[in-house]
């Protein structure tokens, strides 16, 4: 047995302390003597000669003495904090993971992060014993819950109402503050990361080791993988839906797949997904200012088993509000441009000579695309979108000799721009062919010569037609203002891939200082430039729009990491503390105290 409160020397001083408080004690309750007398008289002389003259006069009751001294030994043992084995003698630092997979139950209802919790507490409880604990908390980033202690109460304070994130814990970062905490102790020491999977990377280190105590079973999940949802870039105001469900089981599953825009219903169906299976739901038509959708998970059944996460039943996205694309239009007259633009309602449009183009050279960054019509600019405009009408050669865009009426052989029906076109008829009378670098990519040819291209490079993307207006009938067909609107997609980058949320642990950017952040559980948070604590999976909102945080994508098998736990014996979960017995023991000493002295058979 070790005592981690008090050292030997110090254990021992105060048990012959109190030893000689109890002794003390005793010695000092004078007993009158028994005298038989006969008469008042005697009784009064023997009154007078059995009353204790000197301090050592008295009979000592030696079996409640020695009842006395066990107690107070017993109690000085429990201040001096017995444990039973011992723990690692050197420094140790617990790794604990919390995130959403740490939520699992077993069969009985318990959860990974409860039998972590108490593995850990068992191994501080040891380990506290000739040596210093440190916590480290594994969540969406590495939290120090306690630094080194040699204080048992310290740690377990520390470990009181631990929740788990809705993300995936980084273990890695999380080992690395450990290793870190050991190598400021300066002395030998171990990480001990206790945890369901062993994903984290691991360093050679002859001074600190890592060890790693797997908590949970085996487990199936049926889970929303991915939810996602954008703008149709072809009708103004509606959107896209597309929702991912992954079944993490070695049975067939059966779901109730519900999508929501708040509290209205866009999608409901049964989802019944095989083993390992993924499939993917998608929905379109809708329409909202701004939409905040959820995709849920009901009535959830999996044959011969049971849906062990609950976390991963839930995404969430949101859909901005429809913002117009500011559209700069350099030309020295051309209705045809003009009007294609200025009829599109996504357009917000501004028409400048060239001339006036020197003037907002300076605010060309409130313009999402420049459009250019027979305009070579001095020097070149460093914009990350220009659409070039008629180009003009330049250094970074050569163009050859004038082709008279070119045939359009080829064109490029898989680009974003062309898409749902056909340039086989369109004729064009004159053009200048453009010579291609070796990244870009030609839209349009003419036998060997380049009509059109698209260049896609170091962030910016630039769409240029060796034609002008003057010079086709595509102005007078039906496909033109498609073709517009085709190229203001493209170089606006609103075809991107679905992502309508950021995941759990990334800050929220909120505008004006100070400003209000609303948490998915309705409480405000008045923050200076972001809110930095978004642990938690929902819907937040600030004074214009609505963010998603989702850990859909973060979703992953639920089996646990096979593996002994490598971890002192002593450090058991569900040991009983020595403590209690201690205590035991002295209510059964107090009991035979009153038994044998107090009902008057001890004298």
């Amino acid at each position: 047995m070790n005592f981690a409160a008090l050292s030997p020397a110090a254990l021992l001083g105060v048990a012959l302390a109190a030893t000689l408080a109890v002794v003390a004690l005793y010695l000092l309750r004078r007993t009158p003597r028994t005298q038989v007398v006969s008469n008042v008289e005697f009784w009064r002389r023997a009154v007078e000669r059995s009353r204790p003259r000197a301090l050592f006069a008295t009979r000592v009751p030696w079996l409640a003495l020695l009842v006395s001294l066990l107690i107070a030994l017993s109690l000085v043992g429990e201040m001096g904090d017995p444990r039973v084995g011992s723990g690692f003698s050197g420094t140790t630092v617990l790794v604990l993971a919390a995130d959403r997979t740490m939520t699992t139950r077993d069969d009985h209802g318990r959860r990974r992060l409860d039998e972590a919790l108490a593995l850990a507490r068992a191994t501080v409880l040891a380990d506290t014993v000739s040596g210093q604990v440190a916590i480290v908390r594994a969540g969406l980033r590495p939290e120090v819950l306690v630094p080194l202690t040699h204080r048992a109460a310290d740690a377990d304070r520390a470990l009181v109402g631990i929740e788990p994130d809705d993300g995936t814990a980084d273990l890695s970062a999380a080992v690395a503050v450990a290793r870190g905490i050991v190598h400021g102790a300066h002395t030998t020491g171990r990480v001990v990361v206790v945890a369901d999977r062993d994903d984290f990377a691991r360093v050679a280190d002859p001074q600190v080791s890592v060890v790693f105590a797997p908590v949970g079973t085996p487990a199936e999940t049926i889970a929303v993988t991915a939810f996602d949802a954008r703008r149709d870039p072809l009708a103004l105001g509606e959107y896209h839906v597309r929702c991912e469900v992954r079944s993490y089981s070695t049975r067939r599953a059966r779901a109730h797949l519900v999508i929501r825009d708040r509290d209205t219903i866009l999608s409901e169906e049964r989802v019944t997904p095989g083993p390992g299976e993924v499939t993917v739901h998608r929905a379109r038509g809708f329409s909202s200012a701004q939409a905040e959708l959820s995709a849920r998970l009901d009535d959830i059944d999996i044959e011969g088993g049971r849906d062990a996460l609950t976390g991963d039943d839930v995404a969430y996205a949101t859909v901005p509000p429809v913002v117009a694309t500011r559209v700069l239009l350099v030309t020295r007259g051309n209705r045809y441009l003009a009007n294609a633009l200025a009829a599109n309602p996504a357009v917000d449009l501004e028409i400048v000579d060239e001339a006036a183009l020197a003037a907002r050279r300076s605010t060309l960054s409130r313009y999402q695309v420049v459009v250019l019509d027979r305009v070579a600019p001095e020097p070149p405009l460093d914009h990350p979108a220009l659409f070039l009408f008629g180009v003009v050669g330049s250094p970074a865009l050569r163009v050859g000799p004038e082709l008279r009426a070119p045939r359009v052989t080829a064109f490029a029906a898989d680009h974003r721009v062309l898409a749902g076109l056909r340039f086989d008829q369109v004729q064009v009378v004159r053009a200048h062919p453009l010579l291609p670098t070796a990244d870009d990519r030609v839209l349009v040819r003419s036998g060997h010569d380049a009509l059109a291209i698209a260049r896609d490079r170091d962030g910016a993307r630039v769409l240029a037609l060796g034609f002008d207006t003057d010079g086709t009938d595509l102005v007078q067909r039906i496909a033109f203002p498609l073709f517009m609107h085709n190229s203001l997609v493209w170089l606006d980058r609103r075809e991107r891939e679905f992502h309508s949320w950021q995941p759990p642990g990334e800050p929220i950017r909120a505008s004006g200082s100070p400003a209000v952040v609303l948490t998915p559980a309705g409480v405000g948070h008045e923050v200076r430039s972001a809110l930095y604590d978004t642990s938690r999976a929902g819907l937040y909102h600030t004074a214009d729009r609505a963010i998603a945080v989702s850990a859909a994508e973060e979703a992953g098998s639920l089996a646990a990491a096979e593996g002994p736990r490598d971890v002192h014996r002593s450090a058991r979960p569900g040991q009983t503390p020595v403590a209690l017995v201690l205590a035991a023991a002295i209510l059964l000493l107090l009991v035979v105290e009153w038994l044998f002295t107090l009902r008057g058979r001890l004298q």
